[in-house]
């Protein structure tokens, strides 16, 4: 294959994972605490000979991974008492049976026994890592910005808000959370509020619009291995005549 085949194909690869990352980001656009992934690139250089023209090089672009876009969504007014949004960096720890989890999306509730949990049942943690028992019958509920929890006017519990020196360094697992092998400490920089949470950082008009861009420039790559494969063809059957 020539070199502009293998660089259409490549292109189209990366596009093709690009229009799964943005698809998967409009998905999880009504998603509380989602926050936006996004493509890594690198350029990489290949030094081409050719028996009848001087060396050159080759470059393209060859994606690398992804990295997680971690700036605020809009926090959205609930009035609920178990909804909170984090204003800063942090994120809440959760109890998973696969082990500690971190989430933005601090939409709570109460399970059956008075236990904080998440929308999908899992405990919620305090700071330090223990779960969250409200006592029965509690009618109240005030957390202040440092977490603290007053069930009817008596101190129960402070909600744990973890930071993590290199936030990419998480792991994205699904709904909503994510794993790491670091260590995190209690937040300094994050505050909650409550009676709100925080909306998806996605951008709707931005996604359709690079979303667009990447169906152009696929069919634009798809038209050039067309041609290479046409031209190929016609030599082809040029040197059977022979």
């Amino acid at each position: 294959m020539e070199n502009s085949g293998y660089l259409a194909l490549a292109r189209q690869v990366a596009l093709d994972r690009a229009l799964d990352i943005t698809a998967n980001n409009l998905a999880n656009l009504r998603t509380s605490g989602y926050k936006a992934e996004k493509l890594l690139f690198e350029q990489y250089v290949q030094r081409a000979t050719s028996p009848v023209t001087p060396p050159n090089e080759m470059s393209s672009v060859v994606q690398v991974g992804t990295f997680t876009d971690y700036r605020p969504g809009d926090f959205q007014q609930t009035g609920n008492q178990l909804d909170f949004a984090i204003q800063g960096d942090g994120f809440f720890a959760v109890q998973d049976p696969a082990g500690t989890r971190y989430t933005r999306a601090g939409n709570f509730r109460l399970d059956g026994t008075g236990q904080v949990v998440t929308q999908d049942g899992l405990p919620v943690l305090d700071a330090g890592g223990s779960t969250i028992q409200l006592p029965q019958g509690t009618r109240q509920i005030v957390v202040s910005g440092n977490g603290n929890i007053a069930a009817d006017g008596t101190v129960v519990g402070q909600i744990g808000v973890m930071q993590f020196a290199d936030p990419q360094s998480l792991v994205r697992e699904g709904n909503g959370l994510y794993s790491s092998s670091a260590q995190p400490a209690q937040a300094t920089d994050g505050s909650l509020v409550q009676g709100m949470t925080e909306g998806a950082n996605v951008q709707p008009v931005l996604e359709i619009t690079h979303m667009m861009d990447i169906l152009r420039e696929f069919q634009a790559a798809q038209q050039m291995v067309d041609s290479q494969h046409e031209l190929a063809m016609n030599a082809i059957n040029k040197i059977a005549k022979v």
